[in-house]
């Protein structure tokens, strides 16, 4: 799935990209098991690996 031209279409975050969700949005999608969680999910991965790779791009540049 491609999150950054992924546009959510319902609620209170309609017409927002899944990229700009705040992270209680995208865990409650997963929690109640919305259709469309994966999207959530996917966008949750997303954000964590560009905080992994920051950190080691940190670490290495201490090092």
């Amino acid at each position: 799935m491609t999150n950054n031209t992924t546009i959510c279409d319902f609620g209170l975050h309609k017409g927002e990209p899944y990229t700009q969700l705040p992270v209680s949005f995208l865990k409650w999608m997963i929690d109640v098991n919305h259709q469309k969680s994966q999207f959530a999910h996917d966008e949750l991965m997303r954000r964590k690996k560009v905080v992994e790779q920051q950190r080691e791009a940190s670490l290495s540049e201490k090092t």
